[in-house]
C-alpha cells in the first residue's frame, strides 16, 4: 500500500471511530528515549475521549504523559502499571488480542472515575498501533464498593464484622506473626439496663473509636459480637500487644463514659494470644485470647490477661 493510499486510509479510519460513542484513543510505536526507556506516541483521540476525558492530542501527546495525568498517585500509578504488564503477558500467553482492566481514571479537570479500560493490543492491517476503549462503569464500580463495604462492616460501629475480619485474617495469616487481642465491656448488661439501650449503643461506638484511636494502621479491628471486639494485629511482636492492650484499658477506664452530663465509670477486660506465620485458623486465635479474657473477668475485671505462649 502507497503511502497516500495509507493516509487516506487512515483519515477514513479515523473519521469513523470519531462517531464511536465510547471514548477511545491509539497510539504508535516504540520510541525509545535518551535514557533506554520505551514509549508510545499517541495519534487520535476521538470526539468522545476529548469531551468525556478533556484531554487533546497537545495535552498528552504519549503513553508517559498518559500515565502521569491519568494515575496521578504514584503508587496508584504503579500499581496500574503492574496490572498491565501482567494482564498483557498473560493475554499474549492465550494468543488473545486483547486485555481488560478497571482502572480509577483522572480526568483534565481533576475529577476520577472508574473505568473499564480495553486495550487492543494486536491490529489489522498496522499491527503497530494500540487502540484503548474506555467504558465508564463508575456508578456500577462504586455501588459494588458500598455493598462489599456494608457486607464487611459492623452497621453500629463501622469496624469490621466477622465477615470482615475473616477476609482480612486470610491475606495475613500465612504471611506474619498475628497478636490478637479480646475486649469485653465489664458489666454492659448493667449499662443497657440503668442508661437503656440507646446509651448501650453509644458507649459501643466510643469504645469502638478508641480501639480505631490506639490501634496501629495496619491492624485489623471488628466487633465480634454484642460488646466483644477483637483487634488482631500483623507483624508484631507480643510486648508489643501486652503494651497495646494495657494502654487500651487504661485509656477507657480513665475516660470513662459521658452520658446526659453524668460521667460513669466503664472499664474493659482484654486477653490476648500471639501466634507465628503459619497455618492457624481464626476460630483458634480468637478462642485463645477469649479464654485469657475470661481468665481477666474472673480475676476481677479491667485488666489483661495473656495466653500462655
Amino acid at each position: 500500500m502507497s503511502k497516500a493510499s495509507l493516509d487516506q486510509f487512515k483519515q477514513y479510519f479515523f473519521d469513523a471511530l470519531d462517531i464511536v460513542p465510547l471514548p477511545l484513543l491509539i497510539s504508535e510505536g516504540i520510541v525509545t528515549d535518551e535514557i533506554g526507556n520505551n514509549n508510545r506516541v499517541h495519534i487520535f483521540f476521538n470526539q468522545a475521549f476529548r469531551q468525556e476525558l478533556g484531554y487533546t492530542l497537545d495535552s498528552m501527546p504519549d503513553i508517559y504523559q498518559w500515565f502521569e495525568k491519568a494515575y496521578p498517585d504514584p503508587t496508584y500509578r504503579q500499581d496500574v502499571i503492574n496490572q498491565w504488564h501482567q494482564a498483557v503477558h498473560e493475554a499474549q500467553a492465550r494468543s488473545e488480542r486483547t486485555v481488560e482492566l478497571p482502572a480509577l481514571i483522572t480526568h483534565a479537570n481533576g475529577e476520577q472515575r472508574w473505568y473499564a479500560v480495553t486495550a487492543q493490543v494486536d491490529v489489522t492491517p498496522n499491527p503497530d498501533w494500540h487502540i484503548v476503549v474506555f467504558r465508564d462503569i463508575h456508578q456500577l464500580k462504586t455501588s459494588l464498593d458500598e455493598t462489599t463495604h456494608a457486607s464487611l462492616t459492623d452497621s453500629l460501629t463501622q469496624l469490621e464484622n466477622r465477615r470482615g475480619l475473616t477476609e482480612w485474617f486470610e491475606q495475613y495469616s500465612h504471611r506474619t506473626a498475628l497478636g490478637t487481642i479480646v475486649l469485653d465491656i465489664d458489666r454492659f448488661k448493667q449499662v443497657n439496663d440503668s442508661l437503656g439501650h440507646i446509651a448501650g449503643d453509644r458507649l459501643l461506638v466510643q469504645i469502638a473509636s478508641q480501639l480505631k484511636q490506639f490501634s496501629p494502621s495496619k491492624a485489623c479491628c471488628a466487633r465480634w459480637g454484642g460488646e466483644e471486639f477483637v483487634i488482631i494485629i500483623p507483624n508484631c511482636t507480643r510486648q508489643d500487644v501486652l503494651q497495646l492492650t494495657n494502654t487500651l484499658c487504661h485509656h477507657v477506664y480513665q475516660e470513662g463514659f459521658l452520658w446526659h452530663a453524668t460521667r460513669h465509670q466503664v472499664s474493659v477486660s482484654a486477653g490476648i494470644s500471639f501466634t507465628e506465620a503459619g497455618h492457624h485458623s481464626l476460630d483458634e486465635v480468637v478462642a485463645r485470647a477469649d479464654r485469657a479474657m475470661y481468665t481477666a473477668k474472673q480475676r476481677g475485671r479491667n485488666q489483661v490477661c495473656a495466653d500462655p505462649p
